[in-house]
């Protein structure tokens, strides 16, 4: 049996301009090879309608969407500017976690600021299509995954401001192994640390320090079973300061020590 293609392949990337209602697409009944889509606004504004109803996509933003997928989007009534936009669809093969992903964390519309990282990844992959300047699949599956990479790590600064709480969550995800604590954490987010453990809490049903500890202990045990690393090298990896405290902190999670785990050479049920 042949193995599903890993590479993302761009299946077209263009700039287009409408100024008439009668632009409009209904993603349940798209023709064609199923894709993933990044549509940013670069003038004027288009609608985008989902389940949960219909949000304005204006300039500095960008809706995402598969053709496979009962929403919309188009023109919107009244509307006197004429809406300009650039869009990249692309296969699902490589590509479909993190899109399905950012969709899930962000939603179906994300930010795209004119001089973001991610905007200018998105402009590189359309022209090189244009211009028939990929090197290789291999160079054009990369250059997508480090623009939906971009455009994850945008939604997550977005939150910053906009959602302290939040974008601490997303912080502690991404750097548990580093040497981090919940003060620097809180610092980060702007609020205070007795603010951020109670907000947090309430929100996500687990404290920010019981997530730490278990993202580092999860990790450190997938270390412990995939690799020969000392134990004193798989708690520095994970984000403890040391060996001793992630063999205690191991040891009360999972009921025994981190070198009885590997001589198992089984991961224990959480």
């Amino acid at each position: 049996m042949a193995l599903p293609d890993p590479f993302t392949v761009v299946h077209v990337g263009a700039e287009e301009e409408y100024d008439s209602p009668d632009y409009r697409f209904d993603n349940a009944h798209r023709d064609g090879p199923n894709a993933l889509v990044i549509q940013r606004t670069v003038a004027g504004a288009a609608y985008f309608r989902e389940a949960g109803g219909t949000t304005t996509v204006g300039p500095g933003q960008a809706m995402l969407f598969t053709h496979a997928e009962p929403t919309g989007y188009g023109f919107p009534a009244g509307s006197r500017e004429s809406y300009r936009l650039r869009f990249l669809a692309f296969s699902p093969n490589g590509a479909q976690d993190l899109f399905a992903r950012i969709r899930a964390d962000f939603g179906s519309v994300v930010r795209m600021p004119d001089e973001s990282e991610a905007t200018a990844l998105f402009d590189e992959a359309i022209e090189r299509f244009r211009k028939r300047q990929f090197r290789d699949r291999l160079h054009e599956s990369e250059l997508v995954c480090r623009l939906l990479t971009a455009l994850y790590r945008e939604q997550v600064q977005g939150t910053r401001h906009s959602d302290p709480v939040e974008f601490g969550h997303h912080y502690l995800r991404n750097h548990f192994r580093s040497p981090i604590n919940l003060k620097g954490v809180a610092q980060k987010c702007g609020v205070s640390r007795e603010h951020f453990i109670r907000e947090f809490s309430a929100r996500y049903r687990e404290s920010p320090g019981l997530m730490l500890r278990r993202l580092r202990l999860e990790h450190g045990r997938t270390l412990l079973a995939g690799t020969e690393l000392s134990v004193q090298d798989v708690a520095l990896a994970s984000g403890f300061a040391g060996s001793n405290a992630f063999c205690r902190a191991f040891r009360t999670r999972f009921g025994h020590s981190p070198g009885h785990s590997r001589r198992r050479g089984t991961r224990e049920p959480s």
